[in-house]
């Protein structure tokens, strides 16, 4: 009997194509607009907590020359060559601190060979054993060691092969950053004392503005003892004349404009997934008055009222469940595009898409879809269960 009704509801949905139609795309719109929103803000938000957990450091510190944001400095692998002598670190240290690590910063020149890349890049000189933010997120084995022609990438730099060249020197890519979130996604990290050497052979003199390129850096990473307050060493430290950043402050900032962000791209799509419920129960009306003569006639000859309840539900579960499914898929591959569009306009540190993702979200959306299906199933049965075959044949209608 159950093939029976199944093949019933299906010939219903077939030969009432305009209703059925209409009943799934105020399904799709509903589910496709919620599962849009919730996997754009976690895309976004689950960057930014991944930088928040991989950044070992409390303070960033910085010459007052660069000309790009707090956020484009720490997120961004927007190529920033300014420098300070590094001098600055024996200020930077004193008893609140546990670790201080520093980085010079150069720029790749498109037409000086690297990568095949056509944009500058930014190119990060660490000292590879002192370094306190980098070893952790290596994907490959420990490096103890980086060589002067060796370099590690970001997750975010394409370069085929394991050899390329960086300002005209052949060197080694000996690993490969995993996904931090941060400026490391779209730089290129080598050793200190190479990418020096390199600054003097490939720019003028002129270029680093008077500093001498042996002892300068771009850039230095505080990290303070535990139990330490921010705000108690950021006072220690005000006469230095460097920008003093609260990493924690920095990524306050932008998560205070994902907020805004997310609470425009949910409050449209909310309107959507309302007008889309309203819709679907205007169209479950339709289709329950399109097939009251058919009712009414099988409960006429018999037909149990659970068997004709039956049919009802398996037509709305059909459309519900076909429309939930392609718009929770659609509404994942939408949320990357959506994020890769925000991308061009705002800085966002770099969003995390996995296996996990897909599967939470998804789920989610099918879990959205099984709700609004019920909904409208109840809403359903209280229409059929005003048919009466009584008055379908005082209508004429059988």
């Amino acid at each position: 009997m159950k093939h029976v009704i199944f093949k019933y509801a299906w010939k219903n949905v077939s030969r009432r194509l305009r209703i059925t139609g209409s009943l799934l795309i105020c399904v799709f719109l509903s589910v496709f607009s919620i599962v849009l929103a919730w996997g754009t803000y976690d895309a976004i938000d689950s960057g930014i907590e991944l930088s928040k957990s991989q950044l070992s450091a409390d303070v960033m510190v910085y010459p007052y020359e660069v000309d790009i944001s707090d956020v484009s400095m720490l997120y961004s692998g927007i190529a920033q060559s300014v420098y300070m002598d590094e001098s600055v670190l024996d200020q930077l240290n004193n008893n609140y601190v546990e670790q201080i690590s520093s980085q010079f910063y150069l720029q790749t020149l498109p037409t000086a060979g690297c990568c095949t890349a056509t944009k500058e890049m930014r190119l990060v000189g660490v000292d590879w054993e002192n370094d306190m933010l980098l070893h952790s997120y290596l994907t490959d084995a420990n490096i103890d060691q980086l060589e002067a022609q060796e370099v590690i990438v970001g997750g975010n730099v394409e370069i085929e092969g394991k050899n390329t060249l960086i300002l005209n020197m052949p060197v080694k890519i000996k690993g490969v950053l995993r996904t931090t979130g941060t400026y490391l996604d779209d730089s290129i990290i080598m050793s200190m004392d190479q990418l020096r050497k390199l600054s003097k052979i490939n720019f003028p003199t002129n270029f680093f503005d008077g500093n001498n390129p042996d002892t300068s850096i771009t850039c230095a990473f505080v990290k303070l003892k535990d139990g330490i307050s921010t705000e108690k060493y950021m006072e220690s430290i005000k006469d230095i004349k460097a920008k003093k950043v609260l990493i924690s402050s920095t990524t306050q900032t932008l998560q205070q404009q994902v907020t805004i962000l997310f609470k425009i791209l949910l409050g449209a799509c909310m309107l959507i997934f309302i007008l889309g419920i309203l819709s679907i129960f205007g169209q479950v009306n339709l289709l329950v008055n399109s097939q009251f003569k058919e009712a009414g006639y099988l409960k006429a000859i018999g037909v149990k009222r659970k068997e004709i309840y039956e049919i009802f539900i398996c037509q709305v579960t059909m459309v519900g469940i076909s429309a939930g499914i392609v718009a929770s898929v659609l509404g994942i591959i939408s949320a990357r595009s959506v994020v890769d569009w925000i991308h061009q306009y705002m800085l966002l540190p770099t969003s995390i898409w996995s296996v996990e993702y897909v599967l939470v979200h998804f789920c989610g959306g099918a879990v959205l879809t099984l709700l609004i299906s019920g909904i409208t199933v109840i809403f359903l049965l209280r229409k059929v269960a005003k048919i009466s075959p009584q008055e379908t044949m005082a209508n004429g209608d059988v």
